[in-house]
């Protein structure tokens, strides 16, 4: 099985907000085994977490709308007629 720190870097944003609140939960309510472990990982979450912060942002390409749709005539006579 893969160690967590080994998985952190391919981890969410997400994931990685959700992998630091259990750990910090640990640290305080955890069993002494789960304490040293979630004290161990918490640096590594911080320094990815500090490490994707310093990357620069993704410029956003601007949003392309479509063209106006041109109103067409009223159509008129009966519009069930079949070609005779």
């Amino acid at each position: 099985m893969t160690p967590l720190a080994d998985m952190i870097p391919a981890m969410t944003d997400t994931d990685l907000v959700t992998l630091r609140a259990n750990a910090a939960r640990l640290v305080e309510h955890g069993a002494s085994t789960q304490v040293i472990a979630a004290n161990d990982i918490i640096p590594i979450i911080d320094m990815e977490v500090a490490r994707r912060a310093a990357l620069p942002k993704p410029v956003k390409a601007p949003v392309k709308r479509a063209a106006p749709k041109k109103k067409l005539p009223p159509v008129t006579g009966h519009q069930t007629a079949l070609p005779g």
